[in-house]
Protein backbone atom coordinates (compact mmCIF):
# COMPACT_ATOMS: atom_id res chain seq x y z
CA UNK A 1 0.00 0.00 0.00
CA UNK A 2 1.22 3.46 -0.86
CA UNK A 3 0.09 6.66 0.80
CA UNK A 4 -0.43 9.97 -0.94
CA UNK A 5 2.36 11.17 -3.19
CA UNK A 6 3.11 13.86 -0.59
CA UNK A 7 4.92 13.66 2.73
CA UNK A 8 3.94 16.07 5.50
CA UNK A 9 5.70 17.86 8.30
CA UNK A 10 4.53 17.83 11.94
CA UNK A 11 1.97 20.57 11.22
CA UNK A 12 0.43 18.65 8.37
CA UNK A 13 1.90 20.85 5.61
CA UNK A 14 3.29 19.30 2.42
CA UNK A 15 7.02 18.58 2.59
CA UNK A 16 8.58 19.56 -0.74
CA UNK A 17 11.70 17.53 -0.01
CA UNK A 18 10.04 14.25 -0.97
CA UNK A 19 7.91 14.15 -4.13
CA UNK A 20 7.88 10.32 -4.06
CA UNK A 21 5.03 8.29 -2.50
CA UNK A 22 5.44 6.53 0.85
CA UNK A 23 4.97 2.83 1.54
CA UNK A 24 3.07 1.60 4.58
CA UNK A 25 6.38 1.19 6.46
CA UNK A 26 7.13 4.88 6.04
CA UNK A 27 9.89 4.42 3.44
CA UNK A 28 9.91 6.05 0.04
CA UNK A 29 8.42 3.94 -2.75
CA UNK A 30 11.13 4.44 -5.36
CA UNK A 31 9.80 3.76 -8.88
CA UNK A 32 11.57 1.42 -11.25
CA UNK A 33 12.21 4.29 -13.69
CA UNK A 34 11.86 8.04 -13.93
CA UNK A 35 8.88 7.59 -16.20
CA UNK A 36 7.01 5.93 -13.33
CA UNK A 37 6.78 9.25 -11.45
CA UNK A 38 3.44 10.86 -12.21
CA UNK A 39 2.62 14.06 -10.37
CA UNK A 40 -0.10 15.62 -12.44
CA UNK A 41 -1.22 18.27 -9.96
CA UNK A 42 0.16 21.60 -11.23
CA UNK A 43 1.07 22.75 -7.70
CA UNK A 44 2.95 19.61 -6.77
CA UNK A 45 6.64 20.45 -6.05
CA UNK A 46 7.78 18.06 -8.75
CA UNK A 47 5.65 19.91 -11.32
CA UNK A 48 6.57 23.37 -10.02
CA UNK A 49 10.31 22.69 -10.06
CA UNK A 50 10.43 21.04 -13.48
CA UNK A 51 9.21 21.74 -17.00
CA UNK A 52 7.96 19.69 -19.91
CA UNK A 53 10.52 17.80 -21.99
CA UNK A 54 10.14 16.08 -25.37
CA UNK A 55 9.11 12.49 -24.64
CA UNK A 56 7.13 12.03 -27.85
CA UNK A 57 9.40 13.84 -30.29
CA UNK A 58 12.83 13.09 -28.93
CA UNK A 59 12.46 10.20 -26.49
CA UNK A 60 13.53 12.14 -23.40
CA UNK A 61 12.20 11.81 -19.85
CA UNK A 62 8.90 13.63 -19.37
CA UNK A 63 10.29 16.44 -17.23
CA UNK A 64 13.53 18.42 -16.90
CA UNK A 65 14.80 21.09 -14.44
CA UNK A 66 13.35 24.55 -14.92
CA UNK A 67 16.74 26.07 -15.63
CA UNK A 68 17.60 23.69 -18.48
CA UNK A 69 16.39 23.86 -22.07
CA UNK A 70 16.23 21.05 -24.60
CA UNK A 71 19.70 20.30 -26.05
CA UNK A 72 18.15 18.04 -28.65
CA UNK A 73 16.88 21.05 -30.61
CA UNK A 74 20.38 22.47 -31.00
CA UNK A 75 21.66 19.06 -32.03
CA UNK A 76 18.93 18.62 -34.64
CA UNK A 77 19.32 22.07 -36.16
CA UNK A 78 23.12 21.97 -36.21
CA UNK A 79 22.89 18.64 -38.02
CA UNK A 80 20.37 20.14 -40.44
CA UNK A 81 22.47 23.17 -41.29
CA UNK A 82 25.67 21.34 -42.12
CA UNK A 83 23.79 18.58 -43.97
CA UNK A 84 21.88 21.03 -46.13
CA UNK A 85 25.13 22.87 -46.92
CA UNK A 86 26.70 19.61 -48.04
CA UNK A 87 23.60 18.78 -50.06
CA UNK A 88 23.76 22.16 -51.81
CA UNK A 89 27.32 21.59 -52.99
CA UNK A 90 26.66 17.99 -54.01
CA UNK A 91 23.53 18.92 -55.95
CA UNK A 92 24.47 22.23 -57.57
CA UNK A 93 28.27 22.50 -57.35
CA UNK A 94 29.68 18.96 -57.49
CA UNK A 95 32.91 20.08 -59.16
CA UNK A 96 33.56 22.96 -56.77
CA UNK A 97 35.42 22.85 -53.47
CA UNK A 98 33.11 22.81 -50.44
CA UNK A 99 35.79 23.99 -48.02
CA UNK A 100 33.74 27.12 -47.29
CA UNK A 101 31.57 24.98 -44.99
CA UNK A 102 34.61 24.10 -42.85
CA UNK A 103 33.72 26.44 -39.92
CA UNK A 104 30.12 25.19 -39.85
CA UNK A 105 31.15 21.55 -40.17
CA UNK A 106 33.71 21.77 -37.37
CA UNK A 107 32.01 24.10 -34.89
CA UNK A 108 28.25 23.85 -35.51
CA UNK A 109 27.61 20.48 -37.10
CA UNK A 110 30.53 18.98 -35.16
CA UNK A 111 31.24 20.53 -31.76
CA UNK A 112 27.80 22.03 -31.06
CA UNK A 113 26.00 18.82 -32.04
CA UNK A 114 28.44 16.74 -30.00
CA UNK A 115 27.90 18.84 -26.86
CA UNK A 116 24.12 18.80 -27.39
CA UNK A 117 24.26 15.02 -27.54
CA UNK A 118 26.23 14.76 -24.30
CA UNK A 119 23.70 16.99 -22.53
CA UNK A 120 20.82 14.96 -23.96
CA UNK A 121 22.10 11.92 -22.05
CA UNK A 122 21.12 13.71 -18.83
CA UNK A 123 17.53 14.07 -20.03
CA UNK A 124 16.90 10.39 -20.61
CA UNK A 125 17.38 10.49 -24.37
CA UNK A 126 19.72 7.50 -24.63
CA UNK A 127 19.04 6.77 -28.29
CA UNK A 128 18.71 10.40 -29.40
CA UNK A 129 21.87 11.39 -27.51
CA UNK A 130 23.82 8.57 -29.14
CA UNK A 131 22.71 9.76 -32.56
CA UNK A 132 23.76 13.37 -31.88
CA UNK A 133 27.15 12.45 -30.42
CA UNK A 134 27.81 10.05 -33.30
CA UNK A 135 27.07 12.50 -36.10
CA UNK A 136 28.65 15.36 -34.16
CA UNK A 137 31.88 13.37 -34.12
CA UNK A 138 31.40 12.50 -37.81
CA UNK A 139 31.07 16.14 -38.83
CA UNK A 140 33.90 17.28 -36.59
CA UNK A 141 36.10 14.74 -38.34
CA UNK A 142 34.89 15.85 -41.77
CA UNK A 143 35.68 19.44 -40.86
CA UNK A 144 39.16 18.58 -39.63
CA UNK A 145 39.91 16.79 -42.89
CA UNK A 146 39.43 20.12 -44.67
CA UNK A 147 42.43 21.55 -42.82
CA UNK A 148 45.62 21.33 -44.92
CA UNK A 149 47.62 20.32 -41.86
CA UNK A 150 45.29 17.37 -41.24
CA UNK A 151 44.51 16.37 -44.83
CA UNK A 152 48.20 15.61 -45.35
CA UNK A 153 47.44 12.18 -43.85
CA UNK A 154 46.03 11.34 -47.29
CA UNK A 155 49.60 11.33 -48.63
CA UNK A 156 49.89 7.89 -47.07
CA UNK A 157 47.90 6.59 -50.05
CA UNK A 158 49.79 5.86 -53.23
CA UNK A 159 47.20 7.10 -55.72
CA UNK A 160 43.90 8.95 -56.15
CA UNK A 161 42.23 5.59 -56.66
CA UNK A 162 43.43 4.43 -53.24
CA UNK A 163 41.95 7.57 -51.68
CA UNK A 164 38.67 7.00 -53.51
CA UNK A 165 38.52 3.41 -52.25
CA UNK A 166 39.22 4.54 -48.70
CA UNK A 167 36.47 7.16 -48.91
CA UNK A 168 34.07 4.56 -50.28
CA UNK A 169 34.74 2.20 -47.38
CA UNK A 170 34.50 5.06 -44.89
CA UNK A 171 31.10 6.25 -46.12
CA UNK A 172 29.78 2.71 -46.58
CA UNK A 173 30.49 1.77 -42.96
CA UNK A 174 28.89 4.98 -41.71
CA UNK A 175 25.94 4.07 -43.91
CA UNK A 176 25.77 0.62 -42.32
CA UNK A 177 25.81 2.21 -38.85
CA UNK A 178 22.97 4.53 -39.91
CA UNK A 179 20.99 1.55 -41.21
CA UNK A 180 21.33 -0.05 -37.79
CA UNK A 181 20.01 3.13 -36.14
CA UNK A 182 17.14 3.18 -38.62
CA UNK A 183 16.15 -0.36 -37.69
CA UNK A 184 16.25 0.47 -33.99
CA UNK A 185 14.09 3.56 -34.53
CA UNK A 186 11.32 1.31 -35.87
CA UNK A 187 11.14 -0.74 -32.67
CA UNK A 188 11.85 1.47 -29.64
CA UNK A 189 9.19 3.39 -27.71
CA UNK A 190 10.71 6.76 -28.59
CA UNK A 191 10.86 5.93 -32.30
CA UNK A 192 8.69 7.88 -34.72
CA UNK A 193 8.27 8.35 -38.46
CA UNK A 194 10.09 11.70 -38.56
CA UNK A 195 13.17 10.24 -36.86
CA UNK A 196 13.13 7.23 -39.19
CA UNK A 197 12.71 9.57 -42.18
CA UNK A 198 15.88 11.45 -41.21
CA UNK A 199 17.90 8.30 -40.65
CA UNK A 200 16.69 6.74 -43.90
CA UNK A 201 17.80 9.70 -46.01
CA UNK A 202 21.11 9.97 -44.17
CA UNK A 203 21.65 6.29 -45.01
CA UNK A 204 20.84 6.93 -48.69
CA UNK A 205 23.18 9.94 -48.77
CA UNK A 206 26.09 7.96 -47.33
CA UNK A 207 25.57 4.94 -49.58
CA UNK A 208 25.28 7.06 -52.73
CA UNK A 209 28.43 8.96 -51.74
CA UNK A 210 30.24 5.67 -51.19
CA UNK A 211 29.23 4.37 -54.62
CA UNK A 212 30.19 7.69 -56.24
CA UNK A 213 33.76 7.34 -54.99
CA UNK A 214 33.99 3.95 -56.68
CA UNK A 215 32.36 4.68 -60.04
CA UNK A 216 32.88 8.47 -60.33
CA UNK A 217 29.43 9.13 -61.80
CA UNK A 218 28.41 12.72 -61.12
CA UNK A 219 24.69 11.93 -61.17
CA UNK A 220 25.10 9.85 -58.01
CA UNK A 221 26.66 12.78 -56.17
CA UNK A 222 23.86 15.09 -57.28
CA UNK A 223 21.20 12.63 -56.12
CA UNK A 224 22.98 12.36 -52.77
CA UNK A 225 22.53 16.12 -52.53
CA UNK A 226 18.76 15.67 -52.86
CA UNK A 227 18.70 12.98 -50.15
CA UNK A 228 20.79 15.23 -47.89
CA UNK A 229 18.15 17.96 -48.33
CA UNK A 230 15.40 15.52 -47.34
CA UNK A 231 17.29 14.41 -44.24
CA UNK A 232 17.96 18.02 -43.20
CA UNK A 233 14.33 19.07 -43.66
CA UNK A 234 13.20 16.19 -41.46
CA UNK A 235 15.63 17.21 -38.71
CA UNK A 236 14.47 20.85 -38.94
CA UNK A 237 10.87 19.68 -38.54
CA UNK A 238 11.75 17.44 -35.59
CA UNK A 239 13.49 20.34 -33.83
CA UNK A 240 10.46 22.57 -34.33
CA UNK A 241 8.18 19.84 -32.98
CA UNK A 242 10.36 19.51 -29.87
CA UNK A 243 10.24 23.28 -29.26
CA UNK A 244 6.46 23.42 -29.53
CA UNK A 245 6.00 20.29 -27.44
CA UNK A 246 7.32 22.31 -24.49
CA UNK A 247 4.53 24.80 -25.22
CA UNK A 248 1.97 21.95 -25.03
CA UNK A 249 1.41 22.16 -28.79
CA UNK A 250 1.67 18.75 -30.39
CA UNK A 251 3.03 18.38 -33.91
CA UNK A 252 2.62 15.18 -35.88
CA UNK A 253 5.72 12.99 -35.63
CA UNK A 254 4.21 9.64 -36.56
CA UNK A 255 4.31 7.41 -33.49
CA UNK A 256 4.34 3.77 -34.54
CA UNK A 257 1.19 1.83 -33.59
CA UNK A 258 3.07 -1.47 -33.33
CA UNK A 259 5.44 -0.27 -30.58
CA UNK A 260 4.55 -1.51 -27.11
CA UNK A 261 3.98 1.61 -25.03
CA UNK A 262 3.40 -0.15 -21.73
CA UNK A 263 5.81 0.74 -18.94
Amino acid sequence: MESSGWTHDLEGNPDVRSPLPLRSDGKLAVPSSASAIHHEHPHHPYMVMTRAASPLVWGQANRRPLTMGNPGVLGLWSFSMVTILLGTYNLFLPHKSNHIIFPTALMYGGLAQYIAGLLDFFYGGTFSATILVSYGAFWAGQGLMMLPSVSTVLTAYESEWDIAQANAVYHFLWGFYTLMLLGISLKIKSGNAVLSWCLFWVFITLILTSIYYLVDIEALLRVSGVSAYLAALGAYYSGCAAVFEEQNEKWWVGKYPWVNKSE
